[in-house]
């Protein structure tokens, strides 16, 4: 079994370490009684598709699902029983950041690729950085719908808010919830984003996940004893901000959450974020239940991923500073180290998936797609719009309780420059700052000059020990592999007039033009490229950008001359007067 074995027959190091960690699963006995029971079963048939419950969290770190890691104090009952009685991927990979990962969950492709480069803007489409989801690239919900789903979404979307863009847009006949990338989590009438469709939902009132979670059963309710099968999309936005980590704030998680969490030793700083996901637990519970009450248990796949890692207490981390919990890895939201890509994922399907199988097989985020395609009897296609699907199917994987191996592939991940590579146990990192991305061609001349970190994952799953110049074959090949896919990427954007106009011939990386420095840039492309958090001020560190690769003391000097009111602030006015 491929997530149990090595070239040696010894569990791979990395498992070791989880099983070392967790004792709670043993995946040999799971997997053998799975074969037993026969659950190898065939695939389901054109008329015998299943629902579809698709659950997504936010900022839910790897470490915060118990049955990855006994180090933390969550309790999550009704996740520790799907995984238990379903199958729970502990290597699975993501982009870390919401609206990407979302968006190669839905497309089978990389966020450089689909792209969902970033989270979306308001750019229009044809534009040199428009962020979304280009519109000749089919997502899930389209292809579900057009073989006969109904199909709902619930909770966040943060997908895209521009026309031709929005849930209704893409494939789903309803829609509740909000739009861009955060929400309160405490929704009074009209104060909120919440939507109903196309239009405002200005009376709903009550709690984010409790809201979600009703709207997701009376879609099901509705839709459980229809002929057509449905596909109901759930994405909660615990636990991503605001969350309360100061004693004078109020609390984002329901009071009596709060208070079991402190009653049983949860220290304050933790107590909010740990109760939101608690109560999150609790509503998924809800709709475990009601899956049985209707008696569409057996007919109804389940799955649960989170969208990226999670946000730690580090000084200057994206999405703010919250107490998550990435397990052994390094680094968390918004960074390429395996804290913000590897993150919680199981599948669960009553009496056709083997119970209690844990795959340590790497898989990522485009396999959802393909993978719930083809048990809705879809063919996955090979292409998606101009470029590739990346994901595979991973029933047969599961069905063979793991006989069926996932055949070994590179991952490549980009976000703001941080770069990500992984084959096998070899992982290639660097971060070469936010001035590229999407210009690809550019990207490629600094990643070509760059001298990036080598990581042997199978024994350094913390990513400590750059193994760079002790193997220099190793990273010579999956350097040049790396190069290869930012050369090739099709970056058009269809739905514009030239759309159908012969592309430009890309240049040569070895001959591309380095990326022009900041003064070539418009004040405002500057700006947006640099105001990291989106506050609307540029700091010093923002400014520099790259302190190790840039020459800071004139940087410094730059920006003090910019600064004109002394504040240690940039704004744009200041940047537009400075460079005029």
């Amino acid at each position: 079994m491929s997530f149990l074995r090595t070239k040696n027959g010894k569990p791979p190091p990395r498992l070791a370490l989880l099983m070392k960690k967790n004792r709670r699963n043993i995946p040999i006995l799971c997997a053998a009684f799975a074969l037993l029971c026969g659950f190898s079963q065939p695939r389901a048939s054109a008329s015998e598709r299943p629902n579809i419950l698709f659950i997504v969290s936010d900022d839910h770190g790897w470490g915060d699902l118990p049955s990855n890691w006994d180090n933390t104090e969550v309790q999550l009952p009704t996740l520790d029983a799907l995984a238990s009685k379903g199958v729970r991927f502990s290597n699975y990979h993501t982009v870390p950041l919401c609206g990407p990962s979302r968006a190669c969950m839905f497309t089978g492709q990389y966020s450089t690729e689909n792209g969902m480069w970033r989270g979306p803007g308001s750019q229009p489409v044809g534009s040199p950085g428009y962020r979304g989801i280009k519109r000749d690239v089919k997502m899930l919900p389209e292809h579900l719908s057009n073989a006969g789903y109904k199909t709902g979404a619930f909770g966040k979307w943060h997908l895209g808010a521009l026309h031709g863009e929005v849930p209704n847009d893409r494939g789903f006949d309803e829609f509740r919830g909000f739009l861009k990338g955060a929400h309160p989590y405490w929704i009074k009438p009209g104060r909120s984003k919440i939507m109903h469709n196309r239009e405002p939902d200005d009376a709903s009132e009550g709690h984010a996940t409790e809201l979600f979670t009703q709207w997701a059963e009376k879609f099901i309710r509705e839709n459980a004893a229809k002929d057509e099968p449905f596909f109901c999309y759930l994405a909660y936005n615990a636990v991503h901000g605001p969350l309360r980590t100061d004693e004078s704030k109020p609390a984002s998680a329901p009071e009596a959450w709060v208070n079991k969490a402190l009653d049983r030793g949860v220290n304050f700083l933790r107590s909010d974020y740990v109760a939101l996901l608690e109560h999150m637990d609790d509503n998924i519970g809800q709709l475990v239940d009601l899956l049985d009450e209707l008696k569409i248990a057996e007919d109804t796949i389940i799955v649960f991923v989170s969208d990226n890692g999670g946000c730690t207490m580090e000084e200057g981390t994206a999405g703010g500073r919250f107490p998550g919990n990435n397990g052994p890895f390094q680094g968390g939201k918004a960074t390429t180290y395996q804290g913000g890509l590897n993150v919680p994922f199981l599948m669960n399907w009553n009496g056709r998936l083997p119970q209690g199988m844990v795959s340590d097989d790497q898989v990522m985020h485009a396999d959802i797609f393909a993978t719930l395609l083809d048990a809705a009897s879809i063919p996955v296609p090979k292409m998606n719009g101009k470029s590739p699907v990346r994901g595979i199917s991973l029933l047969p994987h599961m069905l063979s309780a793991g006989k069926e191996t996932l055949p070994e592939r590179t991952m490549i991940f980009e976000l703001w420059g941080n770069i990500g590579l992984r084959r096998g146990d070899y992982k290639l990192w660097s971060d070469i700052g936010r001035d590229y991305s999407p210009d690809w061609a550019a990207l490629v001349a600094e990643l070509e000059d760059t001298d990036l970190t080598l990581y042997d994952l199978g024994k350094d799953i913390a990513e400590t020990n750059d193994l760079r110049t002790e193997l220099p074959e190793v990273y010579a090949s999956l350097k040049a592999e790396l190069v290869d896919h930012f050369s090739n990427i099709n970056a058009e954007y269809p739905g514009v007039e030239n759309a159908a106009e012969p592309k430009e011939k890309k240049p040569d990386a070895k001959t591309a033009p380095p990326a022009p420095a900041p003064k070539q840039r418009s004040p405002e492309q500057f700006f947006k490229t640099r105001d990291r958090n989106e506050d609307g001020a540029i700091t010093l560190e923002e400014f520099i950008g790259d302190p190790e690769n840039r020459n800071v003391p004139a940087l410094t000097k730059r920006f003090n001359q910019f600064d004109s009111n002394m504040d240690a602030k940039l704004s744009l006015e200041e940047l537009k007067a400075a460079t005029r």
